[in-house]
């Protein structure tokens, strides 16, 4: 199969998930002037999440997804969150955890220090009564949901987030009063104000239905002016805000990417589902997990403080965790049902 023809089954694949749309720290934080992890207080020391010792998180290894729309690390406590269509799903050190309220349908999902940024639709028992949520954030695990901006105006598909630094870069899929363009922009204050980016350099997307590109953004975790795009010609690197990029050594077409410290992990296509690390141009590759000859990498998520900690899920549902940087993989989701202890 030609990896143009695997591109688009794989796009179709994100555009059929899309259809909910209807129903270890960095180091050199301080050298470049910008976000510092060491600044931080103890946000990355104490754990924001008693999933033992809370009831809005109910213990359940008989957990069926449906509709993986982000993973991540979010709060830094070590915790794996997976989000969903009916809300978040937390992994932990094999047992499974949902929320007993909040189950929104979560998009554009990214984990920081802090807790995460997502977008999306209100769900069963949520504190939302508009469609779309717009912007939101969460400090304590999803228990209190933070309206930032464009309550009821804008859905974020397509979107990333700096670790560290909290820079948001979303691409607008429709003109708003607060966004007045379709295209990438930025914010660095918690949408209290935004910018246009220009994305030349950019190559020419392919758009789904609610108009959003087939685009994988990550943001550097440190660095808020320095981005990676994933397109079907390969990835392509900002450091300017997203106004003018350049194409990486990756010139395969990107399914999904993620940053950690200086280097983008990144699930391209060269005929089979691959796997690779960016590290300024050399580009090595890591061990796959098994999947479908047909699924893909739909997101990746590497543990901050444990860089040997990879996730991946699937297209299809599938999710698999490796501890030693790809050599070997488990399995933790299939077809949507989650693997717990017993597995």
């Amino acid at each position: 199969m030609k990896k143009t023809a695997w591109f688009g089954l794989s796009f179709a694949l994100a555009v059929a998930a899309a259809a909910c749309q209807n129903e270890d720290a960095p180091e050199n934080g301080a050298a470049n002037g910008e976000a510092d992890p060491e600044e931080n207080g103890d946000a990355s020391q104490e754990e924001a999440v008693d999933l033992d010792g809370d009831e809005f998180y109910v213990h359940n290894d008989e957990l069926q997804m449906t509709h993986i729309h982000g993973l991540g690390y979010a709060g830094n406590d070590g915790l794996l969150y997976v989000a969903t269509h009916h809300g978040l799903a937390i992994y932990d050190d094999g047992s499974w955890y949902e929320t007993a309220e909040e189950k929104n349908d979560y998009m554009g999902f990214n984990a920081v220090e802090s807790g995460f940024y997502t977008s999306g639709h209100p769900g069963e028992a949520s504190s939302f009564d508009v469609d779309p949520i717009g912007l939101v954030k969460s400090t304590d695990g999803g228990k209190t949901l933070e309206s930032l901006d464009l309550l009821g105006e804008t859905d974020f598909h397509v979107k990333g987030t700096g670790y560290y630094s909290n820079a948001v870069y979303v691409y607008n899929p429709a003109p708003s009063d607060r966004l007045e363009e379709t295209g990438l922009y930025y914010t660095l204050d918690d949408a209290e104000s935004w910018e246009k980016a220009e994305g030349d350099g950019l190559p020419e997307a392919n758009y789904d239905q609610g108009g959003y590109p087939d685009y994988s953004v990550a943001v550097h975790p440190v660095e808020e002016s320095t981005l990676a795009v994933g397109t079907a010609e390969g990835l392509f690197l900002s450091e300017d805000y997203g106004n003018t990029f350049e194409q990486t050594t990756v010139d395969l077409p990107v399914m999904s990417a993620v940053f950690h410290e200086e280097q983008v992990y990144a699930a391209v296509w060269d005929g089979e589902v691959r796997l690779v690390q960016l590290d300024g141009e050399e580009v090595t590759e890591l061990n796959m997990p098994e999947i479908d000859e047909q699924d893909g990498i739909q997101y990746i998520a590497v543990n901050p403080e444990y860089r040997e900690e990879i996730a991946v899920t699937t297209f299809m549902g599938d999710g698999f965790l490796s501890e030693d940087s790809g050599a070997e993989w488990k399995q933790i989701i299939e077809g949507g049902g989650v693997h717990g202890d017993e597995h």
